[in-house]
């Protein structure tokens, strides 16, 4: 008999995840919240029933170009640009979706409420697991079981909100990220955004055209790479290669913080940090240092305090009048169909072998797809994270015993502490050793010859 699988979202992860049920004869239901596929990258103005939905801005433009962000077995077509508006990836992902025959596998506004083991036990390998969702059409709760769940839900759900002493008394607007849209509606106004994330430095940029003035309010500066990296094509292509991984850590990281002390005077731009870029994600943006020099974007420093409409620094600096406070402070862990008991969440990352399986409840039944932080884009390691599951799901592929496995989890997690910042530990990951990693446990290598089709697209 057939096995199936729960298939949680139909974003970039859930269509990875579908495409690889059905290529080892698995039988995948995806559910998804809304009535369309692509997730986040599907844009939609934001309104009171669309307000707990994440989607991109209207001018979003992905930050890595269409060479490395394509899965490896369908390349974008040639002549679309290499960084691509939100338009054309969501297009992307629904041409992948029809030449795979994907989308008769998705069940449409149905908003999974639980999921839990049908048995009590922790360890049982023959459990099947309970979903329980809404069907949105139908206005009522519906009970499935399967014998597999994937969970490719996304991790850009749950805003993170900074502990700013006084923010709940400010007497403008404050909004997280999640919810802008556009400029319209902030034109003429006084704005300050917090954060140093590619959302923030998006969101300030294109303010700075419409609005009286952008401050960008940072805690510890950071660094700003063009798409380009200096050079006269994507920077992505020349930097996240297997050539450049074979360097030694240390070596590229000296190599790269060069490149950009070199090409970025940080302190000219009051961005200053101490944190050197592999400590860090660096912010990709092509247009900040334009319009700092300029003066549209003004830096300050971390929140102090906020009285009134008037906000203080924390080098002693203040600014009066402030209409608005952007939160660009970036996103939880959120999976509310979960229990912790499953998952056994930590502060700030959720325990998961090789950042895929949960050892604590029946792991190899259950797989969280695309829950990372990575230097690159995401669909080509939930591609591989797909595969790699559905191996384990199918007995090709086998999981260590569960003392292993946390004992790993332990160890990799104690390795990003060392090697990162705080605010950048979860689930930060290195591209393309990841991806060769992965195709070690899957028994395959990469397809040279896609590779280089992809780039000569």
């Amino acid at each position: 008999m057939t096995k199936t699988v729960a298939v949680i979202g139909a974003g970039p992860a859930g269509l990875a995840a579908i495409k690889s049920c059905l290529e080892v004869g698995l039988e995948p239901t995806a559910f998804e919240t809304d009535p369309w596929l692509g997730g986040a990258w599907k844009y939609t103005d934001l309104t009171e029933e669309k307000r707990r939905r994440s989607c991109v801005a209207y001018s979003t433009v992905t930050n890595t170009s269409k060479h490395v962000s394509c899965y490896s077995d369908f390349p974008m077509p040639k002549e679309w640009p290499n960084f691509l508006p939100q338009q054309n990836y969501l297009e992307y992902f629904q041409m992948y979706a029809r030449e795979f025959d994907l989308e008769e596998r998705i069940r449409f506004e149905a908003d999974v409420l639980s999921i839990e083991p049908t048995s009590d036990s922790k360890a049982d390998q023959n459990a099947r697991w309970r979903v329980r969702y809404q069907d949105l059409k139908q206005n009522c709760d519906q009970v499935e079981e399967f014998d597999f769940v994937m969970v490719c839900s996304g991790i850009n759900k749950e805003p993170r909100i900074a502990d700013i002493p006084g923010l709940d008394g400010f007497c403008g607007d404050v909004i997280h990220s999640k919810e802008y849209r556009t400029w319209k509606n902030f034109e003429g106004k006084r704005v300050i955004v917090v954060g140093m994330g590619n959302s923030a430095g998006d969101i300030a940029c294109e303010l700075s055209h419409h609005t009286q003035q952008v401050y960008l309010s940072t805690r510890s500066g950071g660094w700003v790479v063009s798409r380009l990296l200096g050079g006269d094509g994507p920077g992505d292509t020349k930097f996240l290669t297997r050539l450049v991984d074979s360097i030694p850590s240390s070596i590229r990281a000296q190599v790269f913080h060069h490149k950009l002390k070199k090409g970025f005077n940080l302190v000219n731009f009051g961005l200053e940090t101490a944190h050197p870029p592999d400590k860090r994600s660096p912010l990709v943006n092509d247009e900040l240092p334009h319009c700092i020099i300029t003066g549209s974007i003004q830096v300050k420093a971390e929140i102090a305090k906020i009285k009134g409409k008037n906000v203080v620094f924390t080098d002693g600096s203040k600014v009066e009048d402030i209409d608005v406070i952007i939160l660009g402070t970036g996103y939880k862990f959120h999976f509310p169909f979960l229990s912790d008991s499953l998952l056994c969440p930590k502060d700030r990352y959720i325990p998961m072998y090789r950042y895929v399986f949960p050892p604590f409840c029946n792991p190899g039944t259950i797989a969280i797809i695309g829950a990372v932080r990575v230097n690159g884009p995401v669909p080509p390691i939930a591609e591989m994270q797909s595969r790699w599951a559905v191996s384990v799901f199918v007995g090709k592929s086998k999981l260590p015993d569960c003392q292993t496995m946390v004992e790993e989890i332990e160890r990799r997690q104690q390795l990003l502490e060392a090697s990162t910042i705080e605010c950048c530990r979860a689930f930060h990951l290195v591209r393309n050793e990841y991806l060769l990693s992965r195709n070690t446990h899957l028994g395959v290598t990469l397809l040279v010859k896609t590779v280089f089709e992809c780039l000569a697209h």
